[in-house]
């Protein structure tokens, strides 16, 4: 051994293992994985940190500013940890009062990273007190209804009070809280739309930085249409039973509202929308009919009307010698009713006997229609008008025979006497 020892060439190669094993050991990383070398500690520098605040009390307090809002680190550390580290910069603001402060600037670094430097090491801070304040929230519209509509105040809910929440001197500087909704080209109300509330100044300019509460509501915007009251005009379709006929007739209305554009409503003198089925009504009772608007009006009230409706079984009358009345004779014209002689009809009506009780010749008309009639003679149907829930009995037709003539002949038999 000392022999082998003793030999130089041996002696230089274990001092080159020593060498070796000496360095291995100073740079292993036990936390590196096997056979990895730790990285060489390094320096990084960050020129614009931006400085934050810890304890600052959005209720009271306001940062009104950070002089300055950046400053400079130098760290060091391994350079992989160097890549990766995300410096926090801060200030405690905790509990401070109005006005400025002057405070040293912390630090939180990653654990394996240390501060080497960092400039500056305070900042100013300025700190304004927080106030509120109550408003009411004034909810505007922009646009024009459809149809000439006209827009009503709108409707904040549950109700429009509105708290405001700023830096004590930017307070007064709010004129008004609210929002705009749009109603162009709406044909009903705008209901229940959710808007985001905003503190505006007096230039209708939003207020950056306000915080409202609550900052959004629901808000009804009703449409108000034109309106027009109307006579109800029921019409009647089908039969009823064989034998039978109304005697009273009474609906919960007889007039109606109904909503709609303003140049339909002026074409309008009735609503007849409704139209009740007569072979629908066997007896005796009340009837419900829904009211329509149709497609030119926008609603009507009200939507449903009762008809209390009696029935009894009909009886046929004669009213006698009831008088034919001309219409329609053009100017210059004169008539003369031929047949049947006298001018006058004998009607026979049908209905309910308590109707037709009170049923007078003054109710009843028989019309001969000479529209458009040249001269001479001429047989017409006549037009008979009766009440309603009376009707013409048997024979169905009465007719009439007239002579018309232009008043010629008349004129040279009175010159002639």
């Amino acid at each position: 051994m000392d022999k082998w020892l003793s030999n130089p060439t041996v002696l230089k190669i274990l001092s080159v293992v020593i060498g070796i094993l000496l360095f291995a050991v100073v740079h292993f990383d036990p936390e590196s994985p096997p056979n990895q070398v730790a990285s060489t500690i390094d320096t990084r520098e960050f020129t614009a940190v931006k400085v934050g605040t810890r304890g600052l009390d959005p209720e009271t307090q306001y940062l009104r500013s950070i002089e300055p809002s950046t400053v400079q680190l130098l760290v060091e550390g391994r350079l992989a940890d160097l890549m990766s580290a995300v410096p926090d910069v801060w200030v405690d603001v905790s509990g401070l009062g109005e006005g400025v402060h002057d405070l040293v600037v912390r630090y939180d670094l990653p654990g394996r990273v240390q501060l080497r430097s960092i400039s500056p090491t305070r900042v100013k801070v300025d700190i304004v007190p927080v106030q509120t304040k109550e408003f009411e929230a004034v909810i505007r519209t922009e646009g024009t209804p459809a149809n000439g509509y006209k827009v009503a105040e709108p409707i904040v809910k549950p109700n429009n009070r509105v708290f405001v929440q700023m830096p004590k001197d930017q307070l007064n500087t709010v004129a008004y809280v609210g929002a705009v909704i749009n109603v162009e080209g709406v044909e009903s109300n705008v209901v229940e739309q959710k808007v985001r509330l905003a503190a505006y100044d007096e230039n209708g300019n939003e207020i950056e930085g306000a915080v409202l509460t609550p900052n959004v509501v629901e808000v009804e915007v009703p449409i108000t249409k034109p309106y027009k009251k109307l006579p109800l005009e029921i019409r009647f379709t089908g039969r009823l039973p064989i034998g039978m006929s109304i005697a009273s007739f009474k609906p919960s209305t007889d007039t109606v509202t109904v909503y709609g554009p303003q140049e339909t409503l002026d074409k309008m003198e009735y609503f007849d929308g409704v139209t009740l089925n007569l072979s629908t009504v066997q007896r005796s009772g009340t009837v419900t009919l829904d009211l329509d608007p149709g497609r030119d009006l926008a609603q009507i009230e009200p939507k449903q009307i009762e008809i209390a409706i009696e029935l009894e079984p009909s009886e046929t009358i004669t009213l006698p010698q009831i008088a034919i009345t001309t219409a329609g004779l053009a100017e210059g014209m004169k008539a003369r009713i031929l047949e049947p002689e006298g001018g006058t009809v004998d009607l026979n009506v049908t209905g309910a006997p308590s109707v037709l009780a009170d049923l007078t010749a003054k109710d009843v008309q028989v019309i001969a229609d000479l529209n458009g009639l040249p001269t001479g003679k001429h047989t017409i149907v006549l037009d008979v008008h009766l009440p309603q829930f009376v009707t013409q009995s048997y024979p169905q037709q009465l007719r009439a025979t007239v002579e018309i003539t232009d008043g010629t002949e008349e004129d040279a038999a009175g010159e002639s006497r």
